[in-house]
């Protein structure tokens, strides 16, 4: 199980993102609750399928949203086979709808539409 965490901060949109477009599978990790020692409990999910990853990854939209929470209610990380090519955190609570991800350096964030929000939380099972 791994973990990404962000500073808090303004946003800055770079030119440059990574490319997802060959990304083929995305795994999902949505926190759910604490368990009775306090630990966070995390279920994930994987996508293979390939239309699935395609209306994903169509989802980025890279407009900008000013990263002002910290929170977040899960992660996606794109692979191409079995590497890495990038994992983003997002929050699908209404008023704090973002995708938010470190690239280059930089805390990017974008918008996420109530819509795209109900789709990511479609993925947890």
């Amino acid at each position: 199980m791994s973990f990404v965490f962000y500073s808090c901060g303004g946003n800055e949109q770079s030119a440059d993102h990574p490319d997802i477009s060959q990304a083929n599978k995305i795994k999902f990790d949505f926190k759910s609750d604490f368990d009775a020692s306090g630990k966070m409990t995390i279920t994930s999910t994987e996508i293979n399928d390939l239309k699935s990853v395609s209306t994903i990854k169509n989802i980025i939209s890279y407009d900008p949203f000013t990263y002002v929470y910290c929170a977040s209610t899960g992660s996606m990380s794109f692979y191409k086979d079995s590497t890495l090519i990038v994992t983003m955190v997002f929050n699908t609570l209404p008023d704090l709808k973002h995708i938010a991800f470190n690239y280059n350096g930089k805390l990017i964030a974008m918008s996420l539409s109530g819509e795209n929000a109900k789709l990511l939380e479609s993925f947890n099972n």
